[in-house]
């Protein structure tokens, strides 16, 4: 039996979770014993899907929206996950931190300096660029972080990265190739399936962070725009945001008098969330942030049918190959605005092209790829 140890101190990163319970699934099913090292939230969310997992449960955490209240946040959960370190130490035969940022890498980084014969895996999602939108002070915080999380990863035996783009990254950076295995990235196959057609409630959906970089004040350019010619267009959006960003987003609505077409729904997961996904028309999705490796989020929207609104980001190319998506030059709102339009005008809601995606991205096979991985290093 292989004893593998899943670190997610970082219960701000919800969406991660459907991914890991697809691990988790298949890697029992190879008769790995699993524990989770996360806190009391995390622990009721994954006992809502297992009966049979062993928790490392870091009390005292709280989840905020404030991004500089989370920093000191993390340091704690990860000073206070301390105390497993020499108490499990020798427990556990691999390490998975489900991400690579630095509150997710500086756990595992200790435990595999005490102990070298842990296996470490990590998972490379994005990078962090230095000039991406945003407050300045909060973009070099990132930046630096993502940096000295970069230099910890040199002490894992194994990181997935899900893009070419992110495996030559951390080549160019002096990485062993060896220790690179290209995963992809997926999205909850049967979920979609499962969740039937609806009614029609939204016009168009945005799922994401409300953040500068996701092009969340373009989208409100946007509305603004396609209102006039569609009075009762609505854009929902499913997500959250730092408080700083969300009272200036909430402030640019009300001035813009959009309150009525712009919905904020809060964080949403499972059924709920594709059931809203399968309501609306169409997808918006104007990140403009050069470090987008994937967006899940977009290819549920995309593989639900759903015809998508993005800008043009390299991360795209590899997936998107049959006009998938509808892409723009970034920043031209007028051009979104106007497609979008069109596209209500003539009734073009199905995605068909889109559809064809769906088995294509699945959580299993990444799983597959990442146990097989672990497993040949034991």
């Amino acid at each position: 039996m292989i004893n593998v140890l899943i670190n997610d101190l970082d219960h701000n990163k919800l969406v991660i979770r459907d991914s890991t319970v697809a691990r988790i699934k298949y890697w029992q099913q190879k008769n790995c014993k699993i524990s989770i090292l996360t806190s009391i939230e995390g622990q009721k969310f994954y006992s809502n899907f297992f009966k049979n997992i062993n928790f490392l449960i870091i009390e005292k955490t709280k989840f905020t929206t404030s991004k500089f209240s989370f920093i000191f946040e993390s340091l704690k959960r990860n000073f206070l996950a301390l105390k497993f370190i020499n108490k499990n130490k020798n427990q556990f035969d691999v390490i998975f931190s489900i991400s690579s940022v630095l509150d997710l890498t500086i756990f595992p980084y200790i435990l595999k300096t005490i102990n070298n014969n842990v296996i470490w895996c990590s998972i490379l999602d994005n990078i962090v660029p230095l000039n991406d939108p945003g407050n300045k002070i909060i973009r070099l915080l990132a930046w630096i972080f993502f940096k000295i999380s970069i230099l910890m990863l040199r002490k894992a035996d194994v990181i997935f990265t899900i893009s070419p783009e992110l495996k030559k990254y951390l080549i160019d950076h002096n990485f062993n190739p060896s220790k690179l295995t290209i995963t992809g990235n997926a999205i909850d196959i049967d979920l979609i399936k499962a969740t039937k057609n609806q009614k029609y409630v939204y016009e168009a959906l945005f799922i994401g962070r409300i953040n500068e970089t996701k092009g969340i004040f373009d989208m409100v350019g946007v509305v603004n725009k396609v209102k006039k010619e569609i009075p009762n267009f609505k854009l929902a959006i499913i997500g959250n945001g730092d408080s700083s960003t969300m009272m200036k987003f909430l402030n640019e609505i009300k001035t813009l008098k959009l309150s009525k077409n712009i919905i904020l729904l809060g964080t949403k997961i499972g059924l709920e969330k594709f059931s809203i996904i399968k309501s609306s028309k169409i997808f918006l999705f104007l990140s403009k942030s050069q470090s987008e490796s994937f967006g899940i989020a977009l290819l549920e929207a995309v593989s639900s049918g759903l015809p998508a609104f993005v800008y043009d980001l390299p991360a795209y190319k590899n997936i998107y190959k049959n006009n998938e998506v509808n892409i723009f030059k970034i920043g031209d709102t007028s051009s979104v605005a106007k497609a979008i339009i069109n596209t209500f005008k003539n009734k073009q809601f199905e995605n068909k092209n889109g559809k064809k995606l769906l088995g294509k991205y699945s959580w299993e096979k990444i799983a597959k790829i990442e146990y097989d991985a672990f497993y040949k290093l034991l």
